[in-house]
């Protein structure tokens, strides 16, 4: 996405009762000579990890080896998508995610440590960064000579970004920053080089002082730089991966170790974030394949009742699951990631969803599988409770997806709210008052992009499915602007509702991926090729028509209210215990 420019969305339009055709068909293929370059390097980088990687054992001494990142670096994996004259490998975003998917596949915590430097850490210096800035920074980081982290979470405030407490002052003479705060949590924080942080800078605005996020650069071990207490093995999963604590006592910095202006930098953490979310989701879809690849193995050689148990639909039910939402996820990344390779499309939205439903369809899986594996799958000599740990965290990394259901509905609902009298200010500020990673002008979609009724081509098989859309679509529009209506500015504060309304858009959203995947596979294969896929397309098409209908019954008519009560009695008699 070009930074500073108003895009189309396709999530949006969808918001509006308006199915843009042309942002999301035909589905993004690869073009041949890239898909070639990229399985010749996959291939040499999984000899190497069938030769140094030990996902098991990393997890047991709660490290990386040191020798196996210098291999990732030597085969550049740290510079994945940097452009070539920075000194990385030049892959475009899709290139980047299906490597970041094959090493989650292998091992979740090197997928932290690699998602931690490549997906946010230096993604802003490339965002934002000026000619000089990139040259600085970018090259090192490429190289592997130094790893990368990007350091907003704090002890007080973790989605949410723009009320961050740590402060940069401007220094005496005026040309640099004295920063101070405290960061937690942060990827590779204990020996990262280039840190990419963020804190509260006086700004002039309207003839008066305020306070703005600003981005900033550390770079090495600066005076006053405290690498604070690291997180390895006293942690639920991902334990090879490594956490740290970072404290800024009087750090200086020069004025060429801001990105963007001052008072921009909360700006710059959300479309940094934008990318990260995609990397993850793509991570996701690497590790669900290994855990279904596990649970069926463990399925078709396990016997009771003197039959392999894959014989039994309960089990076959839940490797059924794990294949079809894992595809579903899978689609859904790989159209997003087709739309930020094209750079002509806002993606934020897109990538929020893809991110929500990867990381839920991930933890489903390995709950599944831990099932399936029955008491084995309890105990540390199988994988199976280890893909349980290490998936656990999905759902929280890159804004926890309670924040971002708010933000998916919130966003998307804005245009509605434009053309209702005072609505369209009040459902603004609330995302940034609950911390929603974004801050970008949420644009106008103009009428002329499309109708409800989609006029993609599609074979027989799937045209029931895109009619499923279109009546998906009518059903969004109307709830959404029905709950605005309702509550008007007190919208914010509906937030069953509101995630309701994001669950609709995130399946009508994986529909249209898994129906232009299966298309783009019947265009080069024929129909008879295509039939798992078909099949796979119209189970999810039933499952999320089930779930849509449930939802939308849910908005008119729920039991909210003594949910609150439930919680707010729990809550009292706590309080009342604790005296």
């Amino acid at each position: 996405m070009t930074v500073g420019t108003e895009l189309p969305s396709f999530c949006k339009a969808l918001f509006g009762g308006v199915i843009a055709d042309e942002i999301v068909f035909p589905y993004p293929r690869p073009a041949r000579h890239d898909a070639q370059n990229l399985e010749t390097y996959l291939e040499d980088l999984r000899r190497f990890f069938d030769a140094k990687v030990d996902a098991a054992a990393f997890d047991r001494r709660a490290e990386v080896p040191e020798g196996v990142i210098e291999g990732l670096a030597e085969r550049g994996v740290l510079g994945l998508w940097v452009p070539t004259g920075y000194g990385g490998l030049g892959f475009s975003q899709t290139q980047t995610a299906r490597v970041m998917e094959f090493i989650a596949s292998r091992d979740a915590g090197i997928g932290v440590l690699v998602g931690s430097h490549l997906s946010i850490g230096i993604k802003g210096i490339d965002l934002y960064g000026t000619e000089a800035q990139k040259r600085r920074w970018l090259p090192p980081c490429a190289k592997g000579e130094t790893l990368a982290a990007f350091a907003l979470t704090e002890p007080k405030h973790g989605s949410d970004a723009a009320h961050i407490e740590s402060r940069a002052e401007r220094d005496a003479d005026g040309q640099g920053w004295i920063l101070d705060g405290r960061k937690i949590w942060i990827g590779n924080a204990q020996r990262a080089g280039v840190i990419t942080t963020f804190a509260q800078t006086p700004i002039e605005k309207d003839g008066r002082t305020v306070d703005r996020v600003t981005a900033f650069v550390v770079e090495g071990d600066p005076e006053g730089l405290v690498r604070g207490r690291t997180w390895t093995g006293d942690k639920l999963g991902i334990r090879s991966s490594t956490q740290a604590e970072l404290l800024f006592r009087g750090v200086r910095l020069a004025s060429d170790q801001v990105l963007d202006a001052p008072g921009q930098g909360f700006k710059v953490a959300m479309n940094v974030l934008n990318g990260g979310r995609l990397g993850l989701a793509a991570s996701a879809v690497g590790g669900a394949r290994t855990i279904l690849e596990t649970a069926t193995d463990f399925a078709t050689t396990r016997r009771q009742f003197d039959r392999p148990i894959a014989e039994f639909d309960l089990v076959r039910g839940k490797l059924a699951r794990i294949r079809l939402e894992s595809w579903v996820a899978e689609s859904m990344v790989y159209l997003t990631l087709g739309l930020v390779d094209r750079g002509d499309t806002d993606y934020s939205l897109e990538s929020a969803i893809c991110k929500v439903y990867a990381s839920e369809m991930i933890w489903r899986a390995a709950d599944d599988a831990v099932q399936i594996a029955g008491g084995r799958g309890y105990m540390n000599d199988m994988p199976f409770e280890r893909f349980l740990r290490d998936t656990r965290i999905m759902r929280i990394f890159e804004g926890t997806n309670e924040v971002l259901r708010l933000f998916i509905a919130l966003a998307g609902m804005e245009r509605l709210g434009e053309y209702l009298e005072g609505v369209g200010r009040a459902l603004r500020e609330p995302i940034q008052e609950i911390g929603v990673l974004t801050d970008f002008a949420f644009h106008r979609i103009q009428d002329a992009l499309g109708t409800r009724r989609s006029d993609a081509r599609v074979a027989d098989p799937l045209a029931g499915c895109l009619r499923q859309v279109e009546r998906f679509t009518g059903i969004l529009h109307e709830s959404a602007e029905s709950l605005i209506r309702m509550h008007k500015d007190r919208l914010v504060e509906e937030q069953f509702q509101l995630a309701r309304v994001a669950d609709v858009v995130i399946d009508v959203y994986a529909l249209v991926a898994a129906i232009g995947r299966v298309q783009d596979r019947i265009d080069r294969d024929g129909e008879a090729a295509a039939g798992p896929e078909i099949d796979l397309v119209r189970q999810f098409c039933r499952d999320a028509g089930a779930r849509i209908e449930r939802n939308q019954a849910l908005l008119s008519s729920n039991h909210d209210p003594r949910l609150r009560r439930i919680a707010s009695e729990a809550i009292a008699a706590r309080r009342g215990a604790r005296g």
